[in-house]
């Protein structure tokens, strides 16, 4: 029998939830005493100073030994009546004294009186254990804790009793109580739960005005809900009452979080760190499967485990994406930090395996990491990836897996963490090196497939047609995806006898047969040509055009290009697609086919009135990649405006691009286009389209670079670079060097850097080039920079400036002329500086970028903090770094705020500077930058 002990609140115990009476007042101050000092000795003279304080009685210790009698024989196993109250107390000399209960017992010794007991049973040491492991934890799961140890409170300690000796140790408690109710609140405040937190703040502010901690959550808490002017009347009515009653400041983290406010800076409020929900719909139709069901679940029990669900003899269609997403959707309760999905296209007809940097990439974003926070090369990405994970209860479902290699580096470290994996591959590597559970998946037996068409049609027209129902089953082979596909034919025509579906497939059988030579013997070519045949001819005519489209999946303006009709005219065809089962509308707007269905829509023929069937699919290619690049073009204009347009040939006669209204419109189209955009570079490439192969690229870089995306950034100019050498495009070649040369000194490969920069301006200088000769003399410039030859830097940048003046380039301009003005101050010559990086700022002022803005005003600051002429460094300082928040550029803003934190050190405030610099160092360690562990050991001196 267990028996629970309360004494923050009154002084009570439990047996199995029901109360125990403990007696009277005096007996319940004993049974505290000893509660509080749990399975240690108190000796008799504490006991008395505990329960009399001063003014004990005259028989005190006989009275003492009264109380202590009748509480073990309440505690003991026998004294435990059920209606809860205690029988009559037992003579001292009862043997069930003498040995230990499992609710408690008091024991004598030497030393004085001792409670062996749980210490889990008392709520008081349940409560500080819970609290030293939320302090430990993380933010998450400290929360959990926090909230499990601070409701165990049911009131004042003691409340039904007063000693002095109990009244000074309610006081202690209570100020446990505000401690972890304030940590706590710090843990609430850093997930952004700011809303449902103020009202508690607000409360527990006003009883305690003076706790600065306490007040400092409350006017975080009113800024981050949009209540800036009550947030500062707080603080200044706080600043008010300490002088007066204290005659004392705020102290200096109130005062940092004031001055936060007050630059309004975007630091304050926290990046919403995600719950990651990225699995697809369940199945709508799901059937069978129990016995895989069931071996999931005995798997899936403990944490930890890896399992394979593969195909027997590399089936497709059998239905393991499926299984694993049905599962996992009847499972969501026991994941609740989320669950991360990727299909790895191990077996893409149209398109390269995923590489495993793509998906951990995909992860990182997932949780919430900055792109420009993603560290270089897989191992480090993988380390992050697993780092986040760990000690969090997810699933990760890795669908399409290729081979183990591939799978490898998306393991999470943690016991907490389960995976699912499908492959048409049994993985032995990952079974025998990483301990995963297989589970083959063969078609469906009969009785499956019998069950599982009864739940797509019916049981009564299935029972209807038992022959019909029998012959379709045959020629489906068993196979989920078949099946599917039969029973959405037979729900569109309720009226058709399923014998003459079953009688059109028999037709078919004998000359559509297998899909793929290593693939088991099923009529899915049948299934297949079945519904693409009771498609209407313009939805056909799609079908066969999507087999030959790149990327995982595409969105309506795409397919529209493809087709070359208006967007209109083909959503009306997606649709019936969708309805037929041969495209799935994955996400809203967007539409991708299974790769079976794919590779069987490639092999159909096109008519030929219109043009062989090669060049009508590659009319409709280029149209498609036409799509990409004059999109892809206007949307890089608008988030650099510094960049002189490309001259593009008129796009492919059907095409219909897409036209962003703005710079978040435009990243916006990047950020859901990159993968697609990335396999058309591939494509072209592969497909020998040097132009649009390095057009595309052109069109990646800025959106790339800003996201710290280097690696694809270097893919995808070294796949133009490659074409355009093999067609002698020397123009095409020399963007490419160019193009590749800024991933690489992103990349810190400053060699390989110069080697592509020097091509770049020996072509430009051949082909007559201004404008690309201009921007490789920059890329040479930051070169020399990194290397610390600022002579040679400022040569580069002057070469570029007279370049760009002669053109008559003013956004080039003043791009050099900031960068010669920058180059200028970190050679110490201030005044010199000023009037290129003031003209600078006025040109781009003039042209409205805001990004050339913040660079030109930072450099000006930087000149002007130099020469002691602060207050003006601080206003562009501050400017420049909200216009560098305006335009996501985080980097920048971390290196501005710590030219900032600078400026203030040199003018003597260095409680400014130091607060200013960990604003920086916070970015710069989001970012995973080098430059945090600088900036960490001068916060440190």
């Amino acid at each position: 029998m267990g028996v629970e002990f309360g004494i923050l609140g009154e002084v009570s115990a439990w047996a199995d939830g029901r109360p125990i009476n403990l007696g009277p007042a005096r007996q319940r101050c004993v049974l505290a005493a000893l509660l509080v000092d749990a399975n240690h000795p108190v000796s008799l003279d504490q006991l008395t100073d505990r329960v009399w304080g001063d003014a004990p009685p005259q028989r005190a210790a006989g009275t003492l030994h009264s109380y202590l009698s009748r509480l073990r024989s309440i505690l003991s196993p026998s004294g435990l009546s059920p209606s809860g109250l205690s029988p009559s107390d037992p003579s001292p000399s009862d043997p069930s004294h003498s040995g230990p209960s499992l609710s408690g017992s008091i024991h004598r010794s030497a030393a004085g009186y001792l409670l062996r007991v749980r210490e889990e049973a008392v709520d008081l040491h349940r409560f500080r254990a819970l609290l030293a492991r939320a302090r430990a934890s993380d933010d998450r799961e400290a929360a959990r804790l926090y909230g499990v140890a601070l409701g165990l409170w049911r009131g004042e300690p003691f409340a039904d009793l007063d000693t002095p000796w109990l009244a000074a140790l309610r006081h202690t408690l209570q100020t446990e109580l505000l401690s972890a109710r304030l940590d706590h609140h710090d843990v609430q405040l850093r997930l952004g739960r700011h809303a449902e937190l103020l009202p508690e703040l607000t409360v527990l502010a006003d009883r305690h005005p003076l706790d600065e901690r306490l007040v400092g959550q409350l006017i975080l808490a009113l800024y981050r809900n949009g209540r800036q002017a009550e947030a500062l009347d707080r603080y200044e009515r706080t600043r008010r009452r300490l002088a007066d009653e204290l005659g004392a400041d705020p102290g200096p983290d109130l005062r940092r979080l004031h001055l936060r406010m007050l630059n309004a800076e975007t630091t304050l409020t926290p990046r919403a760190v995600p719950v990651p929900r990225q699995l697809p719909p369940p199945p709508p139709s799901f059937a069978g499967r129990s016995r895989e069901l069931a071996t999931l679940d005995r798997t899936m029990a403990a944490p930890g485990n890896t399992v394979v669900i593969s195909a027997i003899g590399g089936t497709g269609g059998v239905g393991k994406t499926w299984l694993a997403l049905h599962w996992a959707h009847g499972n969501l309760p026991r994941f609740p930090d989320g669950q991360l999905y990727v299909n790895l296209r191990g077996f893409d007809p149209s398109d390269a395996p995923m590489p495993p940097e793509t998906a951990v990439h995909g992860f990182l974003d997932a949780l919430g990491v900055d792109a420009a926070a993603v560290p270089v090369g897989l191992e480090a990405q993988a380390a992050l990836y697993r780092s986040l994970v760990a000690g969090k209860r997810m699933l990760i479902v890795l669908d399409n897996a290729r081979d183990t290699d591939q799978v490898t580096p998306l393991l999470p470290g943690s016991p907490s963490c389960a995976v699912l994996v499908t492959s048409r591959r049994q993985l032995p590597g990952l079974i025998t090196g990483h301990g995963a559970r297989p589970i083959p998946l063969d078609a469906f037996d009969p009785e499956e497939a019998r069950q599982a068409i009864a739940r797509l049609l019916g049981e009564e027209r299935v029972r209807a047609e038992p022959d019909a129902v029998a012959d379709l089953l045959d020629r489906c082979g068993g196979l989920p995806l078949a099946l599917g596909i039969v029973a959405a034919r037979a729900r569109m025509h309720p009226g058709f006898p399923l014998a003459v579906l079953a009688g059109q497939l028999r037709e078919d059988s004998s000359r559509l047969d297998l899909l793929d030579a290593g693939e088991q013997t099923a009529s899915l070519r049948a299934v297949f040509s079945w519904s693409y045949r009771a498609l209407t001819p313009p939805a056909a005519r799609l079908f066969r055009l999507l087999g030959s489209a790149f990327g995982t999946d595409l969105g309506g303006a795409a397919a529209a290009s493809l087709a070359g009709l208006t967007r209109g005219e083909v959503r009306v065809l997606l649709g019936e697609l969708v309805r037929a089962h041969l495209v799935t509308e994955n996400v809203a707007g967007r539409f991708t086919m299974h790769d079976l269905l794919r590779a069987y829509a490639a092999e159909q023929h096109l008519p030929t009135s219109s043009g062989s069937p090669s060049e009508q699919r590659r009319a409709a290619t280029c149209r498609l990649l036409d799509h990409y690049l004059h999109t892809a073009h206007a949307a890089a204009l608008i988030i650099n405006r510094s960049r002189q347009p490309l001259t593009l040939d008129e796009p492919q006669p059907g095409t219909s691009p897409e036209n962003p209204a703005d710079h978040d419109q435009a990243m916006e189209w990047f950020a859901t286009e990159h993968p697609a955009l990335m396999a058309a570079v591939r494509h072209a490439a592969d497909a020998g389209l040097g132009t649009r192969a390095w057009q595309l690229s052109w069109t990646l870089s800025d959106y790339l670079d800003r996201q710290g995306r280097w690696l694809d950034l270097l893919a995808a100019h070294s796949a133009a670079l490659t074409v355009a050498r093999r067609q002698a495009d020397r123009f095409g070649e020399a963007q490419s060097h160019a193009g590749a040369s800024r991933a690489l000194i992103r990349l810190s490969r400053l060699d390989d850097a110069r080697a592509s920069l020097e091509r770049a301006i020996a072509l430009f200088t051949e082909l007559d080039d201004r404008d690309g000769r201009t921007r490789a003399h920059l890329g040479l410039g930051f070169i020399h920079q990194k290397q610390d030859r600022p002579r040679a830097a400022l040569d580069q940048f002057h070469q570029a400036l007279a370049l760009h003046r002669e053109a008559g380039n003013e956004a080039g301009a003043a791009l050099f002329l900031n960068s010669i003005g920058y180059q200028l101050v970190l050679l110490g010559e201030y005044e010199e500086a000023i009037p290129y990086c003031q003209e600078a700022l006025d040109l781009h002022a003039k042209l409205s970028y805001r990004h050339g803005q913040a660079s030109a005003g930072d450099s000006l600051a930087y000149a002007y903090h130099h020469l002691g002429r602060f207050a003006e460094a601080a206003e562009l300082y501050r400017r420049s770094i909200g216009l560098f928040q305006e335009v996501g550029d985080r980097w920048h803003e971390a290196d501005t705020t710590v030219h900032l934190g600078e400026m203030y050190d040199a003018a003597g405030d260095r409680a400014a500077a130091l607060d200013t610099f960990r604003r920086a160092l916070e970015l710069l360690e989001q970012l995973n930058h080098p430059d945090a562990d600088r900036l960490r050991a001068r916060l440190a001196e």
